[in-house]
């Protein structure tokens, strides 16, 4: 329970802290419910989402509830990442990452930190490329594992006049030697956008987990597809 709420005020005091000398600050946030099928377990459930997000020109900060809710269980995760970029060049940037990650029975206590690049930056779109470390404190129902990992991860996304796209891929190679799972992985998401009005959309979207050993304790490699029904523009 303590680390629940440890985990949700450094959520909310990374999402809402502020530099007054800052301007332009820009807040967007959409949510969206859809279907979701799961083809590992061949069940289909209920897709959900929400995210908001806090720009200026040289911070980001951003919230995200992703949840797909199964009859055999929950799948569902909560992520907060702030980034800021560098006064000698604003195509470089240090994040911080933390996601509290509940799958079925077991949980994931995940953060990760690093430096990322912005290799492109335009009215339309923007390509990112990130590299640093992570680690998971993960609960089984009965054991406890800190696992460290060298991550990767390149985001895409573009932009037409009704229509979006976004992938994104993340690698978290596992460097500990003390645990008996290895749990190293590819974390994929990619998504299609078609915005026919300015508040209203539709995706349709893939979240992969695919783990490069076949031994681990957490789950195997589910992917889900999910189409959902968009809303934007809550608070503003």
């Amino acid at each position: 329970m303590i680390r629940k709420l440890v985990a949700v005020f450094i959520i909310f005091t990374i999402l809402l802290a502020h530099d007054p000398d800052k301007e332009n600050i820009q807040w967007k946030d959409y949510t969206r419910f859809g279907v979701v099928n799961n083809g590992t377990i061949n069940e289909t459930g209920l897709a959900t989402y929400y995210r908001i997000k806090r720009v200026t020109q040289n911070t980001f900060r951003d919230l995200r509830f992703f949840g797909h809710f199964f009859s055999s269980y929950p799948d569902f995760r909560l992520r907060a990442k702030s980034s800021n970029k560098y006064d000698f060049n604003k195509k470089y940037y240090h994040f911080r990452t933390y996601v509290y990650h509940k799958s079925n029975k077991n949980l994931r206590y995940h953060f990760n930190q690093g430096l990322g690049l912005l290799l492109q930056q335009i009215n339309n779109g923007n390509m990112t490329l990130e590299l640093g470390w992570a680690y998971d404190i993960s609960d089984y129902i009965e054991s406890n594992e800190k696992t460290s990992y060298i991550k990767s991860a390149g985001s895409i996304d573009k932009s037409w006049s009704k229509t979006k796209t976004k992938l994104e891929i993340e690698y978290f190679h596992q460097i500990s030697e003390l645990i008996e799972s290895n749990i190293s992985r590819f974390q994929t998401i990619f998504e299609i956008e078609y915005r026919p009005k300015t508040n209203w959309g539709i995706t349709l979207g893939l979240v992969n987990e695919y783990y490069t050993k076949n031994q681990n304790n957490f789950r195997t490699s589910p992917t889900n597809i999910f189409i959902s029904i968009n809303k934007f523009g809550f608070i503003n």
